[in-house]
């Protein structure tokens, strides 16, 4: 019986280990490649309201720490320091080139 069970735990302990993996806040703050830069974007693209607002500021955020030159291109920051959007079409246009769809 003990045998048998061996592969159960081995194959339960690789599904857990699998589990284990980075969580959606980690992978938000190490996203380089600037996808939740443009999953922020597309809400505040969308929404004028604050929640908008808010993902604009995430957006641009995210956007200044991404590897992908497009998308870091079209941010820069305001006289306080803080990452703002300053086109917010070549902003949409990097995000699109990346996969991601906008109505």
């Amino acid at each position: 019986m003990g045998k048998s069970l061996l592969p159960a735990l081995a194959v339960a302990t690789l599904m857990l280990s699998a589990c284990a993996g980075r969580s959606a806040d980690e992978f938000r703050q190490r996203d380089v490649q600037g996808n939740t830069a443009c999953i922020h974007f597309g809400s505040g693209y969308t929404d004028d309201g604050s929640v908008g607002r808010a993902n604009m500021a995430k957006a641009a955020e995210h956007g200044a720490a991404s590897s992908t030159e497009s998308i870091r291109a079209a941010v820069s920051t305001d006289a306080a320091g803080v990452p703002v959007i300053t086109d917010e079409e070549s902003f949409k246009s990097a995000c699109e080139a990346q996969g991601m769809r906008f109505k």
